[in-house]
């Protein structure tokens, strides 16, 4: 037979492949390289395999590669095609965790951009443990051990609430930075007159501890100390630079000590800020690594701001935390960082669903809320963060610089006593930027292209609505999600005080003159300079979640993510997303077997507020074709649009990922290293024989002889909860993470020695 003329599949360019990749799939690439040798050196070259990455795999941490390699991609299609089947490679436990860490939300944390598994050993004991790498080339464990760098302050405990190890201590974690919150406790009681104990100014300090000796075992008249003091010019000593813990505050007033530590992998475990919180910890928090913003105290509900300040370049990790060393001439200056407030229960609607998110700047943050009204609004402001000012030394206030109102389709369950029967909250993912969030684009496109690198974030609505004309028997909206950029409106908004009252802009001389020019003119509000509008920024498009009401029962319909299926393709282009938390499924012993996560595909086409029907009935119609002549915008944005539903995209619930566990499952197997004489080579995929390397053992992990694994079932044995602690690497599909609470005894069992609280990981790398 003779050789073909012209060009083949396996002698067009590379760049030219890509276009035949996107007929393919990831399993179509591993079967071509077992055609011929010709395909096999074509189809595992690095050029093709960089395309075939870029377009099966974009959300995976290899993408951040100029050059993908095969390597890359056989990593990735391996890590996929585990997950998808529920197969895993390796099986870890982990034995010593803090009392009650898994049944707590942040008991412990998976950070999946650092591939981070974050938790307590024991009470004070913080171990990261890095999961990048498969287990037989993990790098060792960070331990940070609070009591030696922060001192017993940071141990203390609360005396009007008891709380166990693994609750005592909260954790956040977000863009390289860990932050850790102690429980609120007061010191003792000091004598009227007397200065608050003195504490250690630096680890060894003999004058420190003279100080603290003479004040707590010579007896002195009131005053002596504070006048002694003022005398020896050392008047800060033990005063710590937090204008929120004054001085004499602790020992009257409860305090949180807080804490910021390094998880990046240049300085990993380094103490970077700490600082006193008045009052305890509830549970919102925004981190970055410009500022730290969290929710104090049950009853104010105070949302507490720090801007850290800058960091030294001299700074020495796992510096010890003193009071002194915190302590700036200015105190509230820039190298000293800044405190600010909201009080969010005297300004907010009560009862009212509320979160918070950063940005990736430090110039703003997100706060969220949900008015407790019939026609559910969500309501996003954007706040600008204090900026320090090096000309007079002040700090500007925090202000709001935009306010959003989300608007969506949907009739919501009957009203009782003015709230809604169903129950709806929201809450932000972490803001990220345009370029990292993957959306699609919507509306009148062309005319405003958000910047890659702008600012944003996804909040998430959730609860129980339907769409008439959409949603089917049985079927309900289970989640709404919209996108909200950082920037700034044309004008100044109103305060949430002037708002709540009505006035939707702030009076300043710029609105004014701008009201002005809209009065006159008819213009928009949301009109820039150039008299141009961004309706998407204006009306955020809405993603409407569907799924049956009873979930668990139609589990079963749903088949397992198909092979051929590439998940993170329809990810990368926002034509499917996941339902968070994670489904547990019990089995007929009521027993948590199976863990689920629920995907959705995209249905075509842009859902509408049906124009043939009532406004007021919310009835929704799916256009495919020709979306100019339906997508019709107020004609001035602001003004007179209570009624406009923005178009939206609708998902539906198709696939499922799912893992089981109280069962024996075969893992890699683990050996001693083999050094690899010179003339052996690695086997990439779809050689034909095992591929599997041979690493090294590891103390951690729990396969038996002959490479079976047990995972474990989670919650309790005898009672297990619906709701268990799960996490997922989504991204890379290198592993899923469960906690396991304590074993209890059954009727009639006598436990030889308890078992406490256990983290799973269970891996596909």
């Amino acid at each position: 037979m003779s050789a073909p003329k012209g060009p083949t599949l396996v002698t067009i360019p590379p760049e030219l492949c890509r276009f035949v990749l996107e007929s393919l799939s990831s399993r179509d690439v591993i079967a071509l390289r077992l055609v011929s040798r010709a395909f096999y050196t074509y189809f595992t070259s690095d050029e093709v395999c960089h395309y075939a990455h870029k377009l099966y795999f974009p959300l995976s941490s290899e993408g951040s590669k100029k050059q993908r390699t095969r390597q890359d991609f056989d990593a990735a299609y391996l890590r996929s095609m585990n997950w998808k089947q529920g197969r895993p490679s390796h099986v870890e436990v982990i034995e010593k965790v803090a009392q009650a860490s898994t049944s707590l939300t942040n008991g412990f944390l998976v950070d999946s951009e650092q591939n981070l598994l974050i938790y307590q050993r024991s009470r004070g004991v913080i171990v990261l443990k890095d999961l990048s790498q498969p287990v037989e080339k993990a790098a060792a464990d960070t331990v940070l051990n609070l009591s030696t760098e922060l001192g017993d302050c940071i141990m203390r405990r609360s005396e009007s609430i008891q709380l166990r190890d693994g609750e005592s201590i909260r954790m956040s974690t977000n863009r390289g930075m860990l932050l850790v919150v102690g429980e609120a406790h007061a010191h003792p009681q000091q004598q009227e007159g007397r200065d608050p104990p003195v504490l250690a100014a630096s680890e060894g300090s003999g004058l420190s501890y003279l100080w603290n000796w003479a004040y707590s075992y010579v007896p002195a008249p009131p005053n002596y100390f504070r006048s002694l003091r003022q005398k020896l010019g050392v008047s800060s000593w033990g005063v710590p630079s937090s204008p929120t813990l004054r001085p004499g505050v602790p020992s009257r007033h409860p305090h949180s000590l807080c804490a910021v530590f390094s998880t990046r992998p240049r300085d990993r475990g380094a103490l970077l800020h700490a600082w006193h919180q008045n009052d305890s910890f509830i549970i919102e928090t925004a981190l970055n690594e410009f500022y730290a913003i969290a929710e104090f105290d049950l009853v104010e509900q105070r949302l507490e701001g720090y801007i850290f300040p800058p960091e030294k370049v001299s700074r020495k990790p796992n510096k010890r935390f003193s009071f002194t060393s915190a302590i700036s001439r200015q105190p509230d200056g820039v190298d000293a960082g800044h405190h600010f407030t909201i009080r969010k229960k005297a300004l907010y609607p009560q009862p009212s669903s509320f979160s918070i998110a950063p940005d990736t700047r430090g110039k703003v943050f997100y706060l969220g809320f949900l008015p407790p009204t019939a026609d559910r609004r969500p309501v996003v402001e954007v706040h600008a963060v204090p900026q320090f000012n090096p000309e007079d030394g002040t700090w500007s206030e925090c202000s709001v610089i935009k306010r959003v109102v989300l608007r969506s389709l949907g009739l919501f369950p009957g009203i009782s006593n003015g709230l809604t029967r169903s129950s709806f909250w929201i809450d932000f993912d972490d803001g990220t930027t345009v370029r990292n969030l993957k959306r699609s684009k919507v509306g009148p496109s062309g005319k405003f292209a958000w910047h890659p690198d702008e600012d944003v974030v996804r909040i998430r609505m959730k609860g129980d609505l339907c769409i008439p004309g959409i949603t089917e028997e049985g079927e309900s909206v289970n989640m709404v999600t919209w996108a909200i950029t950082a920037r700034p409106s044309p004008i100044q908004p109103s305060t949430i005080t002037e708002w709540r009252n009505g006035k939707e802009w702030a009076e300043t001389s710029d609105n004014i003159i701008h009201d002005n020019i809209i009065h006159d003119s008819n213009a928009s509000p949301y009109a820039n300079k150039n008299g141009e509008i961004d309706y998407e920024d204006v009306y955020p498009t809405p993603t409407y979640y569907i799924r049956p009401r009873e979930l668990h029962k139609f589990l079963g319909q749903l088949e397992p993510l198909p092979l051929g299926v590439e998940l993170d393709t329809l990810e990368g282009a926002n034509e499917s997303g996941n339902y968070p938390p994670y489904l547990w499924v019990k089995n007929k012993e009521k027993i948590n077997k199976k863990v689920c996560a629920l995907f959705s595909r995209m249905s075509p086409g842009m859902l509408l507020l049906d124009p043939e029907v009532d406004a007021s009935q919310r009835h929704g119609k799916m256009f495919v074709e020709d979306l100019s002549k339906h997508i019709v915008y107020p004609p001035v944005p602001g003004v007179n649009d209570e009624d406009f539903r923005p178009p939206g995209m609708l998902m539906k619930t198709k696939y499922k990922v799912e893992l089981e566990v109280g069962r024996k499952i075969p893992v890699r197997d683990v050996q001693p290293v083999k050094q690899a004489s010179k003339k052996e080579k690695s086997i990439p995929l779809g050689k034909g024989r095992d591929d599997h390397d041979l690493t090294s053992a590891d103390d951690s992990l729990t396969p038996t002889e002959g490479g079976i694994a047990e995972l474990p079932v989670p919650g309790f044995n005898e009672a297990p909860r619906d709701r268990v602690l799960t996490r997922m690497d989504k991204t890379n599909k290198k592993f899923w993470v469960y906690g396991k609470e304590p074993e209890v005894r059954r009727p009639g069992e006598v436990l030889e020695e308890p078992i406490g609280d256990r983290i799973v990981i269970v891996r596909f790398d």
